[in-house]
C-alpha cells in the first residue's frame, strides 16, 4: 500500500525578492520553457536581472503591490527548495482593482500533491482580502487538468483568445479587390466600433491596448508626440467601402503589436490583405504579433503567413 503524502499549508509563504527570484525564474523556465515565446523568455530574463540588482533588492521589500514590475506572489518551499510558484499582478482599470494570477508552476517531482490548488486558493483569498473586484487567469486550451482545477475553485470561463505571430512562412497573395491605403480620419468611427468588438472590456484591462492613442486629429497627435507614442494605421478598401483597419505599434519586446479592426463579415478577405501589406513595407527580419478572438478568421491568418502561438482561456472569479 502506498502511503499518502499530505501537503502542509504552512509550506506556502509570500515570495521573498531577496532570495526567491532566481529559484522562481528557474522553476518557470523548467515548467514552461518549451511553451514560451520570445516575450516569455524575456520576462524570465527580466526576473534574473532583478535578482542580480542590489539596488532593486534593497528597495523592493518596502514597495507596495501596485508597482510596474510584477514580482509579488507566493511560493511553496519544501526540502529547502522552491518547488511551487504563483505570481500576482494587480491592475487598476476604470475605478476597480483586478488581479491576474500567473506563473502557476510546480516542479515535476512534486506534482499531483495539491500544491497548485493550495497556491491558487491562497491567491484567491489574497485578492479578496485586498478588496479587488475580481481575479483573472489564463490557461491554455489544451491544459484540461488545470481548467478543471480552476473551475472547482469558482473560476468561470469568459473569453477565448488566440495569439498569432508572423514567421518565415509563404504568404498567399491577398484578394485583388483589396486596396490598402493610409487611414483617413473619416474611418475612425468604424474602426473604433470594430475594435470594441475584437477587444472587449473583459480582456483589455490586461493588454497594452490604449485606443485613445488611435484617435485622429491635431490634439490627439500632439498628445502622442508628447508621450512618444508611435502608432501607424492602414485601411483596407473592398469594393469601394472600408473593410478594416490595422494599427502598428512598436513594442519593447521582440515582436511589434498589430491591432485589427475588421468588418465582421469581411475578415477572410481583409485580414490577408492588411497583414501582407504590413509585412511588405517593413524589413524582412521584422516580427509581428496580434491577439484575436479564438476561432475567428484562422484561415486568413495562415494565408498571411502567421502561425498560432497559443489559444488561452480567460477565466474570472468576482468578489462582491
Amino acid at each position: 500500500m502506498i502511503a499518502t503524502i499530505k501537503t502542509q499549508p504552512q509550506q506556502i509563504r509570500k515570495l521573498d525578492t531577496r532570495k526567491d527570484l532566481l529559484p522562481v525564474a528557474d522553476l518557470i523556465d523548467l515548467c514552461f520553457g518549451d511553451q514560451m515565446d520570445q516575450d516569455g523568455r524575456d520576462y524570465v530574463q527580466q526576473i534574473r536581472r532583478a535578482a542580480r540588482d542590489s539596488r532593486y533588492l534593497r528597495w523592493m521589500p518596502g514597495a507596495g503591490e501596485q508597482i510596474s514590475l510584477p514580482l509579488h506572489g507566493y511560493v511553496w518551499e519544501e526540502e529547502d527548495r522552491v518547488v511551487g510558484n504563483l505570481t500576482l499582478i494587480p491592475n487598476y482599470f476604470k475605478g476597480r482593482w483586478y488581479y491576474l494570477i500567473a506563473n502557476v508552476a510546480v516542479h515535476p517531482d512534486f506534482r499531483r500533491r495539491g500544491i497548485g490548488r493550495e497556491l491558487t486558493e491562497t491567491a484567491l483569498r489574497h485578492v479578496q482580502e485586498h478588496n479587488a473586484h475580481a481575479a483573472w487567469l489564463h490557461v491554455r486550451d489544451d491544459n484540461f487538468a488545470a481548467q478543471e482545477l480552476y473551475r472547482s475553485l469558482g473560476m468561470v470561463e469568459r473569453v477565448y483568445r488566440t495569439t498569432w505571430q508572423s514567421g518565415n512562412f509563404p504568404i498567399d497573395p491577398p484578394p485583388q479587390e483589396i486596396t490598402v491605403t493610409r487611414r483617413s480620419n473619416k474611418h475612425w468611427a468604424l474602426q473604433r466600433q470594430w475594435l470594441q468588438a475584437a477587444y472587449p472590456h473583459e480582456v483589455i484591462w490586461n493588454m497594452p491596448f490604449h485606443p485613445a492613442k488611435f484617435e485622429p486629429g491635431l490634439w490627439a497627435g500632439l498628445l502622442r508626440l508628447f508621450h512618444d507614442d508611435q502608432v501607424q494605421h492602414w485601411s483596407a478598401i473592398y469594393k469601394g467601402e472600408l473593410a478594416g483597419v490595422v494599427t502598428w505599434e512598436p513594442s519593447r519586446h521582440s515582436t511589434d503589436l498589430l491591432w485589427l479592426a475588421i468588418h465582421p463579415s469581411l475578415q477572410q478577405e481583409t485580414i490577408p490583405g492588411l497583414l501582407a501589406y504590413i509585412q511588405k513595407i517593413f524589413s524582412s527580419d521584422h516580427r509581428f504579433q496580434t491577439n484575436y478572438p479564438a476561432g475567428q478568421a484562422e484561415a486568413a491568418f495562415f494565408q498571411a503567413g502567421f502561425e498560432r502561438v497559443n489559444t488561452l482561456i480567460w477565466m474570472e472569479k468576482r468578489f462582491e
